[in-house]
């Protein structure tokens, strides 16, 4: 199997940080090896996010450990996986990367560099994937039901290619799972159609994908992981203002009290999502009807 790599298109970080994250993997991983059981590799998968455990599940069942490196409540941008996590990452059968999370950029790519053993798959793999400014890739590609069914694809492909012999199970799970995505993307649309508005300002944009298919307009306050300037603010609060906007979406992981100042401003109010949530059809479905309830008032 070829292994599949992500590389940033802006380069990769470098810095004290980055040198001691990678010696910290060396040693990580040396540690840990030595522990390594064929059985080992049979029973584990590491993912990087909680909603790639849920993926694996449906499709996998219960034949295998799920690691995930990043986990419940912490942030993609800046989270560094723990030794526990890099040596079950090493015993891992295979790796699935969800693609151009911060995480993956900054440290993980280094370290599959040096790991040409360990199967990995991009998830990512056959997804449009967006663009925003300066090359950056928009990183949320599973809050798309249509792009769900591509990383489950990529998931199926990957269990195959490990474990052959259970490709009929694997098969028939996958069909079941491509069911449910449509299941849930036929309820979205229809929270969705219909709506007073369909604008809506969020502090970081990770429902750009979701909104590209439901025909949103996601106004994004930070921009490719940058505290706004004061000028820019100045500009999205009048243009809200202006265009009647009430509507300001804020991560859990986000400074919530900041996004509830910004939306006083604009005599609006804030909705919370949760796009690490382990629980990816629930998460869909509430992100549907928080911004219905939000953009029909």
């Amino acid at each position: 199997m070829n292994v599949l790599r992500i590389y940033n298109e802006k380069g990769i970080k470098t810095g004290l940080g980055k040198m001691a994250f990678i010696i910290f993997l060396t040693i990580s991983v040396i540690t840990g090896c030595h522990q390594e059981t064929g059985k080992d590799k049979e029973q584990l998968i590491t993912v990087s996010i909680l909603p790639q455990k849920n993926f694996v599940e449906k499709i996998a069942g219960e034949k295998y450990d799920i690691n995930v490196l990043i986990p419940s409540g912490a942030s993609p941008e800046t989270y560094e996986p723990t030794p526990s996590q890099i040596i079950k990452l090493e015993k891992s059968a295979i790796y699935f990367e969800i693609g151009y999370i911060e995480m993956e950029i900054n440290r993980m790519n280094d370290f599959l560099l040096n790991k040409p053993d360990l199967k990995a798959v991009n998830c990512s793999n056959g997804i449009s994937l967006i663009k925003m400014e300066d090359k950056w890739v928009e990183p949320h590609i599973w809050l798309s039901p249509k792009n769900v069914k591509v990383i489950a694809k990529n998931i199926y492909n990957g269990l195959v290619e490990i474990d052959p012999d259970n490709q009929m199970h694997y098969k028939e799970n996958l069909d079941k799972f491509l069911k449910e995505i449509d299941e849930v993307n036929n309820k979205i649309k229809s929270k969705l159609k219909n709506l007073e508005s369909r604008s809506f300002l969020i502090y970081h944009p990770a429902l750009t994908y979701f909104a590209k298919d439901y025909g949103l307009n996601q106004i994004p306050v930070q921009i490719e992981g940058k505290a706004p300037s004061s000028k820019y603010m100045k500009t999205i609060i009048e243009k809200a203002r202006n265009e009647g906007i009430k509507t300001f979406v804020v991560q859990q992981q986000f400074d919530i009290q900041k996004a509830k100042t910004i939306a006083k401003e604009i005599d609006g109010k804030v909705i919370t999502i949760n796009p690490l949530n382990y629980n990816w059809e629930e998460e869909m479905l509430e992100i549907a009807q928080k911004l219905k309830d939000a953009l029909q008032e």
